[in-house]
């Protein structure tokens, strides 16, 4: 239980089976390399398996790698605890799919997308395991994100978000 109150603040932003809320007619396609190019902002509740649930924003910065990807950078500001950041670089890695690489994470990342829908897969430390599905919403500004962490297929928190385009 120890190892799991450190590695879940990791996962902050990283899906369980069902999707979050995509709202009415979000039928437009989710580039994701454009989409967090530039700044957004996203408001989350992080639900562990015990405790209460924890509110935490994250505000991110994202440029082109120069190579057709993403650099993104995130602040986390989540409840009672300093602030961090954190690290992603996304790629395409052929139609629909990309690749990358995620400080938080102790593998590669690998990702999806299929119209509105972008999933996102990442070893963690620990035997965790995160899974992120982010859908656009009819807006076409705002992304419904869900984050389940498991362990053994086991879900151990899960995080919903909504990530607002600056």
């Amino acid at each position: 239980m120890r190892n799991l109150a450190l590695i879940l603040p990791l996962a902050i932003t990283a899906c369980s089976a069902s999707a979050p809320d995509s709202g009415p007619n979000a039928t437009t396609p989710l580039d994701p390399i454009a989409y967090f190019t530039g700044r957004a902002e996203g408001r989350a509740t992080l639900h562990k398996l015990v405790g209460e649930p924890e509110a935490i924003l994250v505000h991110s910065s994202g440029r082109s790698d120069g190579k057709g990807g993403v650099f993104l950078d995130q602040r986390i500001e989540e409840q009672g605890k300093p602030a961090r950041v954190r690290s992603w670089h996304l790629m395409p890695a052929g139609p629909g799919h990309f690749t990358g690489t995620l400080t938080d994470a102790s593998g590669p990342v690998v990702a999806s997308v299929a119209g509105p829908r972008l999933d996102i897969a990442f070893p963690m430390k620990g035997g965790l395991k995160a899974r992120q599905v982010l859908i656009l919403r009819a807006d076409g500004r705002t992304l419904a994100n869900r984050l389940t962490v498991t362990k053994f297929g086991v879900p151990l928190a899960h995080l919903d978000e909504v990530i607002t385009k600056g």
